[in-house]
């Protein structure tokens, strides 16, 4: 997947009733920022990092987005 469709996967979960959901929130302000200013990569990780705040590593949807190959 590319940063834009982890952004939107991690848009997907964000709301949920996690515990970290601030820290999902934070870390997704953060990726839709950095893909704003053409820095796909790092978006892309704090994308993935909130999908592990919001639904933790274990989730179907976390796997597909840390799934190879990458951009």
């Amino acid at each position: 997947m590319n940063s834009y469709e982890v952004i939107q996967l991690a848009k997907k979960h964000v709301d949920s009733t996690a515990v970290m959901q601030y820290s999902a929130k934070l870390c997704l302000a953060d990726a839709v920022r950095l893909q704003y200013q053409g820095k796909c990569a790092e978006a892309r990780n704090r994308a993935v990092k909130s999908l592990a705040y919001s639904v933790g590593v274990l989730h179907p949807d976390y796997k597909a987005a840390t799934a190879w190959p990458k951009e």
